[in-house]
């Protein structure tokens, strides 16, 4: 083998340590946040709180957006009276939109409730 060759598989060989060893390190990161976020959470509940709150009342917005979508209305001499609403997504679902809009509202009220009752058995 000449000398290129050598460098090459050796700094190849290099590379491929490097990688194992920042994959490695990432993993243990990783379990070490989610260790560190758990023990948070568990620990204070009024954070947990807060967060679940949070994220409740986020679903809930989103759930209220996209029921209320109003299209803009247009001013050309050419837009014919008939058009209806554009599709607010091009994902089918098959449900109405408004029954899962319905739906999504009622599970997260449902679940709040849940919640507080919860809150009040602690």
């Amino acid at each position: 083998m000449r000398f290129r060759e050598i460098y090459r598989t050796e700094v190849l060989q290099s590379r491929r340590d490097r990688s194992r060893r920042a994959l490695f390190w990432s993993r243990v990161t990783g379990i070490a946040l989610m260790l560190t976020i758990g023990a948070a959470l568990r620990a204070d509940p009024a954070l947990r709180t807060a967060l679940m709150n949070a994220g409740m009342n986020a679903m809930l917005r989103i759930a209220d957006t996209q029921g209320t979508t109003q299209v803009p209305k247009t001013q050309t001499a050419q837009a014919s009276p008939t058009q209806g609403p554009l599709p607010v997504s091009r994902i089918k679902i098959n449900r109405p939109a408004a029954t899962a809009n319905e739906t999504a509202t009622s599970q997260a009220q449902e679940t709040g409730r849940e919640l507080s009752r919860a809150r009040e058995i602690e």
